[in-house]
């Protein structure tokens, strides 16, 4: 693949986005400081200012108050659920850098090639689930041309599988929550975004996984630590469908949305309603299976084609890992054929 440079347009649009966050963050201090009037670093009812019903908006766990993180999902855009505390590891948009947050966050201002750079092209993985058992399959592969469902060209950054409403999402490995977003504004609307350890998944680097389309928002929230096949939330058809906006609308079918990325550190940023990780590549999320190398997409997809079928590792129903001992399940559970 040839060398790609960040052109003096990105560089310009990506330099705006980051003073746009800058603002936003600013603009929430402000408010904080102006109505925080006992110091306690939230905004309660009866401090607020404005009219009660934004309060209630803002007011995403409904505890009676603001806290910072609110007011800057709010104030930048995004749907962010309120953090339960601090998560280690989280930088500013401007340390992760450029390049990083265009190819991972994919903002319109940014050309689709620098994802591509960053591994988002199909790589020909083949799921291969265990004897016996009756598992989700895919429907919308990883990297297919998206171009047809949005405005600009586009791929998709992840696989779907689809299930009946309420069917539990479970995680796929060990690890922290980082990211909880209501999505009112995203195609992939309510998610749940994990950070997993090399010691929570066996691999030799950071992973981070994506789960969207909830049917309502998980009784998560960030700095949570979630086990392996633990239920994160209801699978549901959230999200904005093309051409319309909002649950249910007829577009959709009820899914999981299931995306992965990897890095060899655990820092990262939040834009909006994005988890950036620093140095992070696209990750083919079959590759999390494979249990040995290649990871990154450009040598997955120069496998001989035997070797690309993938062995799938499960739960069932009644909580048994198959084959047992692994350390990551996939996302809905099998059940016996």
């Amino acid at each position: 693949m040839r060398t790609l440079f960040i052109g003096t347009a990105l560089i310009a649009g990506m330099l705006s986005l980051l003073a746009q966050t800058a603002a936003a963050q600013d603009k929430a201090a402000k408010v904080m400081g102006d109505m925080d009037a006992d110091g306690d670093g939230r905004i309660s009812a009866e401090e607020w200012q404005r009219k009660p019903k934004r309060f209630k908006r803002l007011d995403t766990d409904g505890d009676g108050f603001l806290t910072m993180a609110e007011l800057r999902a709010r104030f930048g855009g995004g749907n962010a659920a309120p953090a339960a505390g601090a998560v280690d590891g989280r930088i500013s948009p401007e340390e992760v850098g450029l390049e990083t947050l265009c190819a991972i966050g994919r903002p319109r201002r940014c050309d689709i090639r620098i994802a591509v750079k960053h591994g988002l092209f199909e790589t020909g993985q083949v799921p291969r689930f265990p004897d016996g058992l009756d598992c989700r399959g895919i429907d919308e592969a990883w990297a297919i041309d998206y171009s047809r469902k949005r405005t600009r060209q586009n791929y998709h950054g992840g696989i779907d599988m689809p299930a009946p409403f309420g069917t539990p999402m479970l995680a796929v490995a060990d690890g922290v929550v980082v990211g909880v977003y209501k999505g009112e504004k995203s195609y992939r609307g309510i998610e749940i975004n994990l950070r997993h350890s090399p010691d929570d998944t066996g691999l030799p680097m950071w992973v981070w996984t994506q789960y969207a389309h909830l049917d309502k928002l998980p009784d998560l929230k960030p700095g949570d630590r979630v086990v392996r096949g633990q239920n994160l939330g209801p699978t549901g058809n959230s999200g904005i469908s093309p051409g319309k906006s909002g649950r249910g609308d007829g577009y959709r079918r009820p899914a999981i949305h299931f995306a992965a990325w990897f890095s060899d550190s655990p820092k990262f940023a939040e834009t909006r309603d994005k988890i950036i990780p620093l140095n992070g590549q696209w990750m083919d999320p079959l590759a999390l299976w494979r249990g040995k190398p290649p990871y990154d997409s450009a040598a997955l997809r120069a496998l001989p084609e035997d070797a690309k079928i993938v062995p799938i590792a499960v739960v069932t129903p009644d909580g048994a890992t198959v084959p047992a001992g692994a350390r990551m399940t996939w996302p809905y559970a099998c059940t016996p054929d």
